[in-house]
């Protein structure tokens, strides 16, 4: 298995500019206002941006306004306002600029005339959280002009000069020019708890390993080549930022000191409350959504309510809601049978009181049976015939109750008897049929068996047949994460992504955050 650790330096430029300095970038006049056009370099923020230009972040937010609401982007050209007068330019004979700096060969042909359309197309806007902007990509490298419209190449014939237009309408405006193909930059960045200095480790590592696997494997298998609506052609390159962190939330908060996460496009992970806690405030600050694929529950509060936080788990009052649902649909066709061990309900833990609170709101049909009468082999005076007796038991854990099955398996005789169990006890052998919650589904089909044969291929090994797999969680939120990018929404009501192991659908919860929701009843 590849375990890659990917880690990126922080670098700064401290070098000051004078404003009315004639500074050596390219320049353009707009609306007889003169602009720099600089393309932001990797690591540099506006801060530092404005202070060696000799302007305010503000006078850049107004030329660039789309940087205020998702922020730089690596390599794009931005406007910076200058003082210097505007020179007039011929209208009639438009400056061409040209990428290449040899001379004309003798036998080039005429350049071909590309005229320019009336009516400007925007560039399509993304409703990321934080959006990417989208740059054409030409064969070779030129300058752009304007920020807001997508700027393609057109590659002309071997033996002609690369020259740059503006894309501002489709169809014949692009005349006898090759095909123009969008790109994007998507930055990911997973912090997991590999603990790779660790050399003897456990089956709590190795499912993080196993997830990162698969999140491998999906960025192996997604298409990043597509049409939009308009038919315009799109390929997306993918950074893959990993960082190997600990559940205490010590080197997540260096990852939030330094910068090195603010041009994230999203976070998956971390998988731990106190490094989850750590970005709470930063993520939402920055736009970054962070998908949490571990955790069960997040703090009451503020984190909860965090519209960049999508946690996976649902929560026990979702799941709870689902089962009720399901047992609804049921009603006359089973009896719940509660199992009463102790005179005072709140010795139950919050879960078991949750379940049977539930029970008794929604005046659903049952009844009730002691763990004195089960032992005492009286089961049976609980149960009713020709209808599915659901046992739900006082405890959550299976070890509590485990040394009961034998008297309810003697005591049932023709009656039908179902176990409402747990998802944890879906591993145990257990000799009645178990009816539980559960976001995993077992895989199968074409899609399962191409990730089986390209995992064994790719990483060297398979993996055993363990429920759940948390590679193939891995692989169904990075396609997840991968396609919200695509869309430019990572929160799509009503819309359920279909995985090989785990459908998902993001809605908000109770208190304003998102948390999967798409939850199915099994039978085992």
């Amino acid at each position: 298995m590849r375990r890659t650790i990917i880690y990126i330096l922080l670098l700064l430029m401290s070098v000051g500019l004078r404003a009315q300095e004639i500074l050596p970038y390219p320049m353009d006049t707009i609306k007889g206002k003169v602009y720099y056009k600089y393309t932001v370099e990797k690591s540099i923020g506006l801060y530092r941006i404005s202070k060696n230009f000799g302007v305010t972040q503000e006078a850049i937010l107004d030329a660039n306004p789309v940087l205020r609401t998702r922020g730089l982007r690596y390599e794009e050209v931005i406007l910076i306002p200058t003082d210097l007068p505007a020179t007039p330019k011929k209208a009639e004979e438009p400056k061409e600029e040209k990428t290449k700096l040899e001379e004309p060969k003798e036998d080039i042909k005429p350049k071909k005339e590309l005229t320019k359309p009336k009516a400007e197309i925007a560039h399509p806007k993304v409703e990321l959280p934080k959006p990417e902007a989208q740059t054409a990509q030409p064969a070779a490298k030129a300058e752009q002009t304007e920020i807001a419209i997508a700027q393609p190449m057109v590659e002309e014939p071997a033996d002609t000069l690369v020259e740059m237009i503006v894309v501002e309408d489709v169809g014949d405006s692009l005349l006898e020019a090759e095909e123009i193909v969008y790109t994007d930059t998507m930055r990911i960045a997973y912090l997991l708890p590999l603990q790779a200095e660790i050399a003897h480790r456990n089956t709590t590592i190795d499912r993080f390993y196993d997830f990162y696997a698969g999140s491998l494997l999906a960025l192996k298998h997604y298409d990043a080549t597509y049409r939009d609506s308009l038919g315009q052609k799109h390929t997306t390159y993918y950074e893959v930022h990993t960082h190997d962190v600990d559940k205490l939330g010590g080197p997540v908060c260096e990852l939030r000191d330094s910068g090195v996460l603010a041009n994230m496009n999203a976070i998956v992970g971390p998988a731990y409350l106190n490094p989850a806690t750590v970005l709470d405030e930063y993520v939402e600050e920055h736009h970054i959504p962070m998908i949490i694929p571990f955790l069960p529950q997040l703090t009451s509060g503020r984190m909860s309510q965090n519209p960049y936080i999508l946690k996976f788990n649902p929560s026990e009052h979702i799941q709870i809601h689902a089962l009720m649902e399901h047992l609804d649909t049921l009603r006359s066709s089973i009896n719940i049978v509660l199992v009463d061990a102790y005179a005072d309900k709140m010795d139950y833990s919050s879960e078991i009181r949750s379940l049977r609170d539930s029970i008794v709101a929604r005046g659903l049909p049952a009844t009730r049976i002691t763990i004195r009468q089960i032992l005492a082999d009286s089961v049976g005076v609980a149960l009713k015939d020709s209808v599915n007796n659901l046992l739900l038991f006082h405890s959550d854990r299976y070890s509590n109750i485990q040394l009961l099955m034998p008297y309810l398996l003697s005591g049932k005789r023709s009656k039908q008897l179902t176990i409402l169990s747990h998802y944890a006890w879906q591993g145990e052998r257990i000799l009645l049929p178990q009816l539980y919650t559960s976001v995993f589904q077992q895989p199968e089909g074409e899609a399962y068996t191409r990730y089986e044969e390209d995992f064994a291929n790719y990483f060297g090994h398979t993996l055993s047949s363990t429920h759940p797999r948390y590679d193939l969680l891995g692989y169904d939120l990075t396609n997840y994460v991968l396609e919200s990018l695509k869309a430019g929404e990572f929160h799509i009501a009503d819309s359920i992504y279909q995985g090989i192991q785990s459908s998902i659908l993001f809605t908000p919860n109770e208190h304003g955050g998102y948390e999967n929701t798409h939850i199915v009843i099994l039978e085992h």
